[in-house]
């Protein structure tokens, strides 16, 4: 009786959750940002290869990392002409910075920060976060959800586009990106 009730109280005691690997997918996940152009009009685009991993408990988040590489060739912008541009030496240069990429360094409750690189050049970012939920799915397992968006300023990365970008009024700096992600414990 004794050890009946040592189990049963055992069994009573709270589990302690733990940091918990997860990958980010790109079918559950989307890297997008905007730029106004002409000042009144944005310009969407979307990466659509990347990859990353996240370590996160939600009962401690401050222990959380996230690490997000993209391959810059995979810009989307719905217009072939515009990718390329966007993609070649005049912008983002693909050829010489062939990936974008977030390394976080601390996490503190709703904001993240890190270092994000693009076009070669590393600069410390921080911005909001939300969380959307871990739940448990039956077809793929566990699953978490995070959304923020934040602006940067292009500049800062030397993303400069000497043809578009120079002239007055026709791109601003400011760039917002929009993140989504979708992340799962299996690989």
């Amino acid at each position: 009786m004794k050890r009946a009730m040592l189990l049963l109280s055992l069994l009573a005691l709270p589990v302690c959750a733990s940091p918990t690997r997860y990958y980010v997918k790109p079918v559950y996940t989307s890297i997008r940002f905007s730029i106004v152009k002409w000042g009144v009009l944005k310009e969407e685009g979307i990466f659509r290869d990347f990859d990353g991993t996240l370590i996160y408990d939600p009962a401690h988040p401050e222990g959380s990392q996230i690490d997000v590489v993209a391959k810059t060739a995979s810009l989307d912008t719905k217009n072939s002409a515009r990718d390329q541009t966007v993609i070649g030496e005049d912008f983002l240069d693909a050829a010489r910075y062939p990936t974008l990429e977030f390394h976080s360094t601390a996490v503190d409750h709703n904001f993240v920060t890190g270092n994000l690189t693009i076009h070669g050049t590393t600069r410390s970012v921080r911005f909001p976060v939300t969380s959307l939920g871990v739940h448990e799915i039956a077809s793929i397992g566990k699953m978490a959800g995070f959304e923020t968006t934040f602006t940067i300023n292009r500049r800062d990365f030397g993303v400069l586009g000497s043809r578009w970008g120079a002239v007055p009024g026709v791109l601003s700096d400011n760039v917002e990106l929009h993140i989504t992600i979708g992340a799962i414990t299996r690989p």
